[in-house]
């Protein structure tokens, strides 16, 4: 049975341990402490070393403390206790320290370096699942036979004490290199990344020009007045001229997305009518629009100028424009409309169309989102799932919002983009609206395509 003394030296060598931060000099600094804490009970030992081994009975850690510990140590060995020796099957002392107990031994060939004043070592073995992991040696000028059995006792309970500290110090060793393994891993993961968005580049780029190349023919092909075709030959013409468009829109798309993931996309922000840059688009898609017989009605407002790259406002509007046309039926109404509170512009694109489900709105705007209602289902024409995360990225750069609403599949949808009109706030802080690639490399721009002679502007649809 513990006295209170011994008890209370073991509460504060806990204490100790538990407000120790840095578990890489817990032991440095709590073994010092040992000696000191069972001095102050009378109980005065010289050293104490620690010493933790594998499985093989090689060292992995050890340390050192003797009485001396106040003072500057720059020559103490990191362990005084022959580990080969003290595990040798030859001696009493490896036996009693694999059953866990206690062993209190006079003979001093277990020392590395003798030591006059020292007659005798208490060994203490730390255990984990009943294996021998570590022992804890103390050494004293007093006969074995004055070894009490509290101070063993103590010395037992201590040495749970360092177990508990080794776990702490093992623990956080392995999350240290689990942690380094991490950032390898990850470096690794963005080396491959960046040669991913390069060859996404390099080939989407070299794609584009045998594509123009082989819209250009088919269209030409299907569109010759001097030489007639068969229905067959003209509808296999069709296809490949379609085909090869959405070939060229994913190519498209796909530079898109990887210039804005890379941080190679520039913002070039100007003053410029919002107004102006809409009847520019309409006059691009109004060829389409007739061959559905859409209405496109625009609500007159006085607006304000906005502040944004105007080239990439006139690709979210295709993009926008594109989606209403490709998904409103025929003879059915698209309504553009403004709204300003004299800090932003509110840009707003609604239809008629196949409209959007409730559960599918929260993931329209993602990547790759292929929705399983109607408003992907619907178009023939397909889509790459990527046209409304270039519109959201491409407003959120240019510090806007974009959002949807619907009523629900076969109501109808709404979409809505806002801008920062040009204040002289605004303009006075323009350099936060510019968006510079990074490293100063930006890849390159995909541009809109005029393959056909006299024929409108391609709609981009998503």
């Amino acid at each position: 049975m513990l006295s209170s003394q011994s008890v209370n030296a073991y509460l504060r060598l806990q204490q100790i341990l538990m407000a120790s931060e840095d578990s890489k000099s817990v032991f440095n600094y709590l073994l010092p402490q040992i000696l000191l804490q069972l001095l102050s009970i009378g109980i005065n030992f010289e050293f104490v070393d620690v010493i933790f081994i594998n499985e093989g009975s090689k060292i992995t850690q050890s340390f050192y403390a003797d009485s001396g510990f106040l003072t500057t140590q720059v020559d103490l060995p990191p362990t005084i206790i022959n580990i080969e020796l003290l595990l040798d099957n030859k001696h009493n002392w490896e036996k009693e320290l694999l059953w866990g107990r206690i062993f209190v031994t006079s003979d001093l060939t277990l020392l590395v370096k003798q030591t006059p004043q020292i007659k005798t070592i208490v060994l203490s073995p730390i255990m984990r699942a009943n294996n021998l992991i570590g022992v804890l040696s103390l050494g004293t000028k007093r006969e074995a036979e004055s070894i009490t059995e509290e101070e063993k006792e103590l010395i037992m309970i201590i040495t749970n004490l360092l177990n508990f500290a080794y776990k702490i110090h093992d623990t956080e060793l392995t999350l240290s290199q689990v942690t380094e393994e991490v950032y390898k891993m990850n470096s690794k993961l963005h080396t491959l990344d960046k040669l991913k968005d390069d060859f996404v580049s390099i080939a989407s780029h070299e794609l584009r020009t045998p594509m123009t190349a082989i819209r250009s023919y088919a269209w030409m092909a299907l569109n010759r007045p001097d030489m007639p075709l068969t229905e067959k030959m003209k509808k296999y013409l069709t296809r490949t001229l379609v085909s090869t468009e959405r070939l060229i829109n994913l190519v498209n798309d796909m530079l898109n997305v990887s210039r804005i993931e890379s941080g190679r996309i520039e913002i070039i922000p100007e003053v410029f009518d919002i107004q102006n840059l809409m009847g520019e688009v309409l006059v691009e898609i109004d060829a389409k629009a007739r061959e559905k017989n859409l209405q496109i009605t625009i609500a007159s407002a006085m607006l304000p100028k906005i502040f944004a790259d105007p080239n990439k406002v006139h690709q979210i509007l295709l993009n926008l424009l594109g989606n209403s046309l490709k998904f409103t039926p025929e003879n059915g109404k698209i309504a553009i409309s403004y709204f300003s509170d004299g800090n932003s512009v509110d840009i707003s694109i609604a239809d008629n169309g196949a409209g959007i489900s409730k559960e599918d709105q929260a993931r329209l705007f993602k990547k790759f989102s292929r929705l399983d209602n109607s408003y992907v289902a619907a178009s023939s024409a397909g889509g790459t799932g990527l046209g409304l995360f270039i519109c959201k990225s491409l407003v959120e750069l240019m510090k806007g919002e974009i959002s949807v609403t619907s009523e629900g599949v076969n109501k109808g949808s709404k979409f809505t983009f806002t801008l920062p009109v040009a204040t002289k706030t605004v303009l006075a802080e323009a350099e936060k609206y510019r968006v510079k690639p990074e490293n100063g490399v930006k890849l390159l721009e995909p541009v809109a395509i005029q393959a056909y002679p006299n024929e409108p502007a391609e709609v981009v649809i998503r």
